[in-house]
């Protein structure tokens, strides 16, 4: 038992020490600059008392199953809640209780809608538009010291069409879509400290190729359109895919100044995000 929480407190001092340490010996540094705080992206989510808090911010990507693209946006994706010590070095989120596990997506256009070509009048007035809606199914994991950015996260993907119907997805709670976010060898992020104090790392460059991406299911009464939707999107695929993001990372404690998600969200119902131009 002692040993065991010998452990446990070895890795919540690696979580918490990565961002209490910056934080002491920035200190100084965060006072001569601007006095002016920064408005850290996501950080109303985190508890005022927590000790480690993260945000990270996708600020592009692209997401491609075979051929099948999908354009990421600034800000179309948020991971932000507390930080706390998982197995060995990792660090597990403690979300806020909302029901999105810490993961705020707003759905993204897809471009060319239903059949893969941007027609006259907003895809005649949105009837053959399709926007894909990133929802995290599960508790996003970084797998190593929480600033390296090695992040599982699984999702679904919730496909919206005028005739869709609100139950049509890629992936569900049992059988998701498995990110493993690792960074690039082109990945070479600058860490300063931000005038809110804040630890800031960008831009982080991550991907992940060839995961599963599975049958739709729930398009349409009774699932008569999925086959549609398995068409448009390529699916079920288990290779040729990839996800490549670009990304601004915050570490901070709990009670510095932020923005809600939800609120970009629009209480959950969500934007159009990135619009894309092109069909493929």
């Amino acid at each position: 038992m002692r040993n065991s929480h010998k452990k446990t407190g070895i890795r919540a001092t690696v979580v918490a020490g990565t961002v209490g340490v910056v934080l002491a010996i920035s200190a100084p540094m965060a006072s001569a600059q601007d006095p002016v705080a920064e408005s850290i992206p996501g950080a109303a989510v985190c508890p005022a008392t927590a000790e480690s808090c993260v945000s990270v911010v996708v600020n592009s990507g692209t997401f491609d199953n075979n051929g099948f693209n999908l354009p990421i946006g600034d800000g179309d994706m948020i991971i932000a809640a507390e930080a706390g010590a998982g197995e060995g070095v990792s660090t597990v989120l403690l979300p806020r209780d909302d029901g999105h596990f810490g993961v705020y997506a707003k759905p993204m256009t897809v471009p060319g809608g239903v059949l893969g070509i941007d027609l006259p009048f907003n895809n005649l007035f949105g009837l053959v538009g399709v926007t894909a809606e990133v929802q995290a199914v599960g508790v996003p994991v970084f797998n190593d010291l929480i600033t390296n950015m090695d992040i599982s996260l699984p999702v679904r993907m919730k496909i919206n069409n005028a005739f869709l119907g609100n139950n049509c997805y890629l992936g569900s709670e049992t059988a998701p879509v498995n990110f493993h976010l690792t960074p690039t060898a082109e990945s070479s992020p600058a860490f300063e400290v931000a005038p809110s104090g804040a630890l800031k790392v960008s831009p982080v460059k991550s991907a992940t190729t060839d995961f599963a991406i599975p049958s739709a299911s729930g398009c349409g009464p009774f699932g008569v359109l999925n086959p549609i939707v398995n068409w448009r999107a390529k699916a079920p695929a288990t290779s040729g895919t990839s996800l490549n993001t670009v990304s601004t990372a915050y570490l901070f404690p709990g009670g510095i100044d932020g923005s809600d998600p939800l609120d970009d969200l629009g209480g959950g119902t969500g934007s159009l995000g990135s619009s894309g131009s092109s069909g493929s």
